[in-house]
C-alpha cells in the first residue's frame, strides 16, 4: 500500500507481513480471570472488582501501554458481565454466544410457567414472598476444571439446535438440527422474592427475566409465575369490590342491628341498620372493598348481603305479641 503522509507530504510504503485474527483472540477471553474472579462471582463481587481494578489501572495513573491494555481488557470484560443478557450468554456459550447476540443471531429459550397461589389478605396488604425454584443451569467450569467439587452433579446438556447449510442441488439452504451438546449442564436451587402488589388480581403474573432452564448459547426464557387466589372463607372478590353474606334475626330486621366485621388487614368496620331490613337487602360501605392497582390509596366498595332468619314456630305468647304489635291486615282479594 502507497500514500502519503498528510502532514509532511512524505511518500511512505506499507506491507502487510501477516494478517492478525483479533475476532478468533477475542473469543477466547476469559472475562473473570480478566477481573480476577471466580467463574460464579455474583453481580455485586463482579461490582467490586470493577471498581477496584479500574481505580488500579487508570491511565491517569499508569500512562504506561501495559496497564492502558490491562484497563482495556478490565472495561471489556465489565461491560459484558455488567449486561445481564451478555453475562449469561457468556455463561452458556462464551464469547460466540456474545457476538451472535450482537448481531441478533442468539435464540431464545421457552418460558416456563407456574400457578403461585396466594390469599386473599396478600392481595388486599400486598407482600414479599419467598419461592424455590430448581432448574438446569450450564455449568462453565467444567471445560475448564472438570474435576472441580463443584462439577460432581454435573451431567451432559441436552441436545442443541443449530442452523447448518445443506447442499440441495444447485442451491445451500439453511436447516435447523439437533447435534449433542459438548457443554455439561447440572440442577440448581435458587430462591426468588416474589413482590405482590396491593390489589393484584388472580391470574396475571409475575415474571422473571432469564430465569427459565438454560441452554448452551441461548438466552433462556422467563420464570412466569400465575397468581392463583384462595377462596377467603368471609369475603369474595369481584372486580375492586368485596362481597360478603351476614345473616340476622327477624328481630333485628325489625328494630335494627349493630355488627363489627373484621376486615382482611385487621381493622374493623362497623354496620348499622337503624331501619327495618329487607330480606336480601344490600348494604354498601364505600371504600372498604380492595385497593386499586393502579391507584392503591383508592378502594373499591364492601357489599354485605343480608338474609333473614326467620324462625321455624311461634309458641302461643309469641303470636299473641306479634298480633298486638300489628294491625291486622285487610281481607285478601281473590286472586
Amino acid at each position: 500500500m502507497r500514500g502519503k503522509i498528510r502532514t509532511s507530504g512524505e511518500k511512505v510504503t506499507l506491507t502487510f507481513s501477516r494478517i492478525f485474527d483479533h475476532s478468533a483472540v477475542d473469543l477466547d477471553k476469559d472475562l473473570y480471570k480478566a477481573l480476577d474472579l471466580p467463574d460464579d462471582a455474583e453481580d455485586g463481587a463482579i461490582k467490586k472488582a470493577y471498581r477496584k481494578l479500574s481505580i488500579q489501572y487508570h491511565p491517569d495513573k499508569n500512562p504506561d501501554q501495559a496497564s492502558q491494555a490491562k484497563f482495556a481488557e478490565i472495561r471489556d470484560s465489565y461491560e459484558i458481565l455488567n449486561d445481564p443478557d451478555k453475562k449469561i450468554l457468556y455463561d452458556t456459550g462464551g464469547m460466540g454466544a456474545v457476538r451472535k447476540h450482537e448481531k441478533g443471531e442468539v435464540e431464545k429459550s421457552d418460558d416456563f410457567e407456574a400457578a403461585f397461589d396466594v390469599t386473599l389478605e396478600e392481595l388486599y396488604t400486598g407482600e414479599t414472598k419467598k419461592v424455590s425454584i430448581n432448574r438446569r443451569i450450564v455449568c462453565r467450569g467444567c471445560s475448564r476444571r472438570p474435576q472441580d467439587p463443584k462439577c460432581k452433579g454435573c451431567g451432559k446438556c441436552p441436545d442443541e439446535v443449530k442452523r447448518v447449510n445443506v447442499q440441495m442441488g444447485p442451491f445451500v439452504t439453511q436447516q435447523e438440527q439437533q447435534v449433542p451438546s459438548k457443554e455439561k449442564c447440572k440442577q440448581d436451587d435458587a430462591e426468588l422474592e416474589v413482590n405482590i402488589e396491593k390489589g393484584m388480581r388472580g391470574g396475571e403474573k409475575v415474571q422473571f427475566p432469564r430465569m427459565a432452564d438454560q441452554r448452551p448459547g441461548m438466552l433462556p426464557g422467563s420464570l412466569v409465575l400465575q397468581l392463583k387466589a384462595k377462596d377467603n372463607p368471609k369475603f369474595k372478590r369481584r372486580g375492586d369490590n368485596l362481597h360478603m353474606d351476614l345473616a340476622i334475626s327477624l328481630r333485628e330486621a325489625l328494630l335494627g342491628f349493630e355488627q363489627t366485621v373484621r376486615h382482611l388487614d385487621g381493622h374493623t368496620v362497623v354496620l348499622r341498620q337503624e331501619r327495618v331490613t329487607q330480606e336480601n337487602q344490600v348494604a354498601v360501605i364505600k371504600g372498604e372493598g380492595m385497593p386499586q392497582r393502579d391507584d392503591p390509596s383508592s378502594f373499591g366498595d364492601l357489599h354485605i348481603r343480608i338474609s333473614i332468619q326467620f324462625p321455624s314456630s311461634l309458641t302461643a305468647g309469641q303470636k299473641e305479641a306479634v298480633a298486638a304489635a300489628f294491625a291486622p291486615p285487610p281481607p285478601r282479594e281473590e286472586l
